[in-house]
């Protein structure tokens, strides 16, 4: 499919969706044809195509997938019964081969063809996490043009949804990234794939809907994004990357393809992360911070009640108790419970928070820093039930 009937049929679906209101020109709509078409030429020498092969599929059952940092032990099967006697003449029949499903638990197999886009001229590829769910044990980058080169896998930013590849390279084209702040609510976004047409991207058009979305870490499109265009880039009108489209939950959980036909779709904004990038390029796997502490809902503030403290979190370790009040992050003052697991859930493991508490038995108030943990499995991969909507507002960077 040519580039003109990409662009032509995202616009008619756009047509579809606007809202009819008298006086408007429905010729408009095609000026932004030849803008679509200048944006893709630009955009799409540095979308490549990703796939994979090998690796094993997660096993699923009543604790949830397996986790990637290692190794699961294996679940304890109850006895196999003892055979019945069988009487003589069906001890020589042949045994029926039972019937094994295509795909078990541990099968190795592809995970499909995603997007990718060229970080830099030497060969670095950003690609979602999504294409990496099964720990490929091949990663193939496809050029435009149709080179196909191997990658090695490197770091990843859980939190963001997003991972690096590296392929032996030189002088390659690579994308142009947006700060987050110049970008504005409402302007164009077009979400660029490269999976089912080799020559061309695919687009798909729409705006940004909000902003510092993932508690400050991605854009919020209404532009089409799904496992087809996942790792691909969110474009505007100048061929600039706003961000990589990625599978997010809007609460900044783990989440995988179930969101992606639920009209949300998330950008993880680059230009913002220069030191995220330098980590992940020395192969680290970087995840949300966790301080370990649970709250007191019922408390309205001010401050943050602390109700409980694992024994392993940072917290613990720290002196925090329950009954203690979290008064300030980082000089911020904390307004109640929620205001204060939306500024934890902005930081990453290692970093360093400062914390005012009022200890419980009525001492002046203590400051102290903290470095926090990375969030644990059990804790990202909690159920949508279970999360925080992302919609305190945090606060605005100096």
């Amino acid at each position: 499919m040519s580039t003109r009937l990409h662009v032509a049929v995202a616009l008619a679906v756009a047509s579809l969706t606007l809202p009819a209101q008298q006086g408007v020109d429905p010729d408009e709509l095609l000026n932004l044809e030849p803008v679509l078409l200048q944006a893709m030429q630009k955009a799409a020498p540095f979308v490549v195509t990703v796939e994979t092969f090998g690796g094993a599929r997660k096993i699923l059952g009543a604790d949830g997938p397996a986790d990637s940092a290692g190794p699961q032990p294996p679940r304890p099967q109850p006895p196999k019964p003892k055979p019945k006697p069988k009487p003589d003449d069906e001890e020589e029949r042949p045994k029926p081969k039972p019937d094994m499903p295509l795909a078990q638990p541990g099968f190795h197999q592809t995970q499909g063809k995603t997007t990718g886009i060229i970080l830099s001229s030497d060969g670095w590829i950003l690609v979602s996490r999504f294409a990496l769910n099964f720990d490929p044990s091949t990663i193939l980058i496809t050029l435009p043009g149709g080179e196909t080169r191997y990658a090695e896998r490197k770091g990843e930013d859980t939190s963001r949804g997003i991972a690096l590849v590296k392929i032996d390279a030189k002088d390659l084209p690579f994308a142009e990234f947006v700060h987050p702040e110049q970008v504005q609510v409402g302007q164009w976004a077009f979400a660029l794939g490269r999976t089912f047409g080799l020559e061309e991207p695919t687009v798909h058009i729409g705006i940004v809907s909000a902003k510092r979305r993932q508690f400050g870490r991605a854009l919020q499109i209404d532009a089409y994004t799904s496992p087809a265009n996942y790792g691909g880039a969110v474009v505007d009108i100048h061929g600039r990357v706003l961000g990589v489209a990625v599978p997010l939950s809007p609460a900044g959980r783990d989440a995988g393809v179930e969101w992606y036909d639920s009209g949300i779709g998330f950008a993880t904004t680059i230009a913002d992360i220069p030191e995220i990038v330098d980590k992940m390029k020395q192969g680290e796997v970087l995840h949300r911070g966790w301080l370990g502490v649970q709250l007191e809902m019922s408390h309205l503030g001010p401050g943050a009640k602390i109700s409980g403290t694992p024994k392993d979190g940072v917290a613990a370790k720290a002196g925090l108790r329950k009954g203690d009040i979290i008064l300030k992050v980082d000089g911020t003052v904390v307004q109640n419970g929620p205001h204060f697991q939306m500024l934890l859930s902005s930081r990453m493991g290692g970093d360093p928070v400062g914390l005012e508490v009022q200890k419980k038995n009525g001492e002046p108030a203590v400051s102290l820093t903290v470095i926090l943990a990375d969030t644990p499995y059990e804790e990202r991969s909690k159920g949508q039930g279970e999360e925080l909507p992302a919609s305190f507002p945090l606060p605005e960077k100096k």
